[in-house]
C-alpha cells in the first residue's frame, strides 16, 4: 500500500511538472509573440527600443534606444493589436518610482501637471527595468556634467539608484551621482586615488566625498570590468615592479598589488604614513586618520613589496646611483651603507622597508676623521669618529661585514 502511495506521488509530481513547464512555455511564447507586435508598433510611430516590458498581457513598457523615453502601452489586445492606448513622456519628467509592497508607482510630470503610473505586479524583471531606467537617467546627466569622458559602463548602489557609478577607461575617470536629497555629481581619477577592488567578494572601496567608503555594486559583473579596465592601464601606463603583481606610477607615486586574478590595491605612497608587514598580509597606515588599508599575500609577494619599498627609499637618496664605483653595503636587513664615491660621501640608512621611519645620514668623506670595528655581547657595529667630534655606529649582522666596512673607510681617509 505504502509503495502504491510513493508511485502515485511520484506519477503527480511528474504530471505537475510537464504542466509547469508546458505552462512556462507558452507563457513565453506568447510574450515573444506580444514584444514581436510591440515593437512593430512602436516603430511604427517612430519609436525604437532599448528594452521592452511586458508586465501583464494588457500593459506594455518600452524604453528608447538613447534611454531618453518610456512609452506606455495600456489596454493591449494581441488578438486586436491596434486597438490599444499609447503614452509616451521624457524620462527626464520623472521625478520617482516608488516600490510599495504589491505594486509601483511611477510619478511624473506631463504637460505641467503631476501623473501616476500604478503598476500592479512585484517581479525581479520589472525592478529590473524600473533600475536600468533610473540608472540610464543618472548617467546621462553625468554624461552632460562631463562631455569630455566617455562612460562605457555603469553600475548603481542599489535598484533605485541612490547612488550610481559611472567609469570612462580611457581616461581612468570614475564618477558618481548621488540622486538623495539634493543630486550631486563629482568625479576621481582611480589610478591617483586609494582604492580596493575585490571580485571574489564583490568588495569595492574608494574615496567618495573625501572619505574612502566601501560602494555597493547592483550589478555583478559591473566590478569584473572595473577590474579588468583598470589592470590593461596599469599594465599600460606603470613600470612593472615584479610581473603581474606590483607595479609603480612614479609620476603619481602611487604603488598597484594584484594576484593578477581577481584583486587590486592602489596605494598612494605620499599619503601612506607608514607600512608594516605581517605573516600573510601587508598593512598601510593612512597619515592623521585611524584608518588602514590591508592587503593579503603569501610570503614571497610581502618579500618582493618589501624589497620595493626599499629600493624606493633608497632613490630618494640616490637617483643616479653608479653601481660601477659607489657600493651598496647591506648592514642588516633593514639598514645599509653606501659608499657615494660620486658625491663623496658615505650615506648611513636605517629602517628602509618602512616610509616614516625611513631615516638616514650623510658624512662627507672629508669629514671622516678615523674609524674602528668592534663587538659586544649584542650586536657588531663599525664606530665612525668624525672631524666635527660626532659619533656614528653603524650595526652590521655580520663581523665580517663589519670588517668589510672599516677596510673601506680605511681606503678613504688615506
Amino acid at each position: 500500500m505504502i509503495i502504491l502511495i510513493i508511485l502515485f506521488v511520484f506519477i503527480l509530481i511528474i504530471i505537475l511538472g510537464f504542466l509547469i513547464y508546458f505552462i512556462v512555455k507558452h507563457s513565453k511564447n506568447t510574450n515573444k509573440i506580444t514584444i514581436d507586435v510591440v515593437q512593430e508598433i512602436l516603430e511604427s510611430k517612430g519609436f525604437y527600443s532599448k528594452k521592452i516590458l511586458v508586465v501583464n498581457p494588457r500593459l506594455i513598457l518600452a524604453l528608447s534606444k538613447d534611454c531618453s523615453m518610456l512609452a506606455v502601452i495600456d489596454n493591449f489586445n494581441i488578438n486586436m493589436p491596434t486597438m490599444y492606448e499609447f503614452e509616451i513622456f521624457a524620462t527626464s519628467f520623472i521625478t520617482s518610482i516608488e516600490q510599495k509592497s504589491c505594486f509601483y508607482k511611477i510619478h511624473y510630470i506631463k504637460n505641467g501637471l503631476n501623473q501616476t503610473l500604478c503598476i500592479n505586479t512585484i517581479n525581479s524583471e520589472i525592478k529590473n527595468f524600473f533600475y536600468l531606467v533610473l540608472k540610464e537617467m543618472c548617467v546621462k546627466k553625468i554624461r552632460q556634467k562631463f562631455p569630455q569622458y566617455k562612460f562605457n559602463i555603469s553600475s548603481a548602489s542599489d535598484w533605485s539608484c541612490s547612488y550610481v557609478w559611472a567609469y570612462a577607461p580611457k581616461s581612468c575617470v570614475f564618477a558618481y551621482f548621488i540622486s538623495m536629497d539634493s543630486p550631486q555629481i563629482y568625479k576621481i581619477n582611480l589610478l591617483k586615488e586609494h582604492f580596493t577592488i575585490d571580485t571574489k567578494y564583490n568588495y569595492f572601496e574608494t574615496r567618495i566625498l573625501g572619505q574612502m567608503q566601501q560602494l555597493l555594486v547592483y550589478e555583478k559583473d559591473f566590478l569584473y570590468k572595473i577590474f579588468n579596465l583598470l589592470i590593461e592601464s596599469i599594465k599600460e601606463k606603470t613600470s612593472v615592479i615584479s610581473d603581474d603583481r606590483i607595479f609603480y606610477d612614479k609620476y603619481k607615486d602611487v604603488a598597484y598589488l594584484t594576484n593578477g586574478v581577481n584583486n587590486l590595491q592602489s596605494v598612494r605612497l605620499d599619503k601612506i604614513e607608514d607600512v608594516f608587514y605581517q605573516d600573510n598580509k601587508i598593512v598601510f597606515f593612512l597619515f592623521d586618520n585611524e584608518k588602514t588599508i590591508s592587503y593579503f599575500a603569501d610570503r614571497d609577494f610581502i618579500q618582493e613589496f618589501e624589497e620595493f619599498i626599499i629600493s624606493y627609499n633608497l632613490r630618494k637618496i640616490a637617483i643616479d646611483f653608479d653601481y660601477k664605483t659607489d657600493k651598496l653595503i647591506n648592514t642588516t636587513p633593514n639598514t645599509k651603507l653606501i659608499i657615494d664615491k660620486t658625491r663623496s660621501r658615505l650615506v648611513y640608512c636605517a629602517n628602509l622597508n618602512s616610509l616614516s621611519k625611513f631615516s638616514y645620514i650623510n658624512i662627507a668623506f672629508e669629514n671622516i676623521k678615523n674609524a674602528e670595528a668592534q663587538i659586544n655581547s649584542f650586536s657588531n657595529f663599525v664606530r665612525i669618529y668624525t672631524k666635527d667630534k660626532e659619533i656614528i655606529d653603524v650595526s652590521c649582522k655580520k663581523h665580517e661585514v663589519a670588517q668589510y666596512i672599516l677596510a673601506q673607510i680605511e681606503n678613504i681617509i688615506e
